[in-house]
């Protein structure tokens, strides 16, 4: 089982650790998408300029044993994906729709006119390796189409933090799996 955490929920490193901790009390693996990790570095970087150590931002991930994962995209995962979305969007105009749904906020405020065809960003490719594992759940503040079916989902898979903790909270304690080879 794992909780994938956002970039937009990975803001508050105490918070984060408490998550974590939590997680680690019901042996759920916690992991960021190799994107979210470039993402909050480079944030990080900006933030605090010279004094950014890249030490410290890589233990943190250790000491709180969270994950980077990459998205494993070969044919056959690509051709599955592929498949679904156009069940989903089953017309270029469907698809463009989808894909302008995931602009919100102050990015979509930007635009006096909407760009036309747009590619498909990072998020649906996420949204993607989460549903194909039915254990997952991704903790985001993203209300945008790439993740309705995950929204969607019985039992819902897009959490919030105050959600992310409350299903954490409500799973059963649960003993790390030994090492035999320890």
């Amino acid at each position: 089982m794992r909780l994938w955490i956002d970039t937009n929920a990975a803001r508050s490193p105490r918070a984060l650790r408490d998550l974590c901790r939590l997680a680690r009390s019901k042996c759920v693996e916690v992991v960021v998408h190799a994107q979210v990790y470039l993402e909050r570095r480079r944030q990080q970087r900006v933030e605090l300029g010279d004094q950014f150590l890249e030490t410290v931002f890589d233990d943190f991930l250790k000491q709180h044993r969270i994950k980077v994962v990459d998205i494993h995209l070969d044919q056959p995962t690509a051709a599955r994906w592929a498949d679904g979305l156009c069940q989903r969007y089953p017309s270029d105009a469907a698809w463009e729709l989808a894909k302008h749904l995931t602009l919100g906020g102050e990015l979509r405020t930007d635009f006096k006119v909407l760009p036309g065809k747009m590619p498909m960003t990072t998020d649906w490719l996420i949204a993607l390796a989460v549903e194909d594992d039915a254990a997952s759940r991704i903790l985001t503040h993203d209300d945008g189409e790439e993740w309705r079916r995950l929204r969607d989902a019985e039992p819902r898979r897009v959490l919030r933090w105050d959600e992310a903790v409350t299903w954490l909270g409500e799973l059963p304690a649960r003993e790390p799996p030994t090492d035999p080879g320890v």
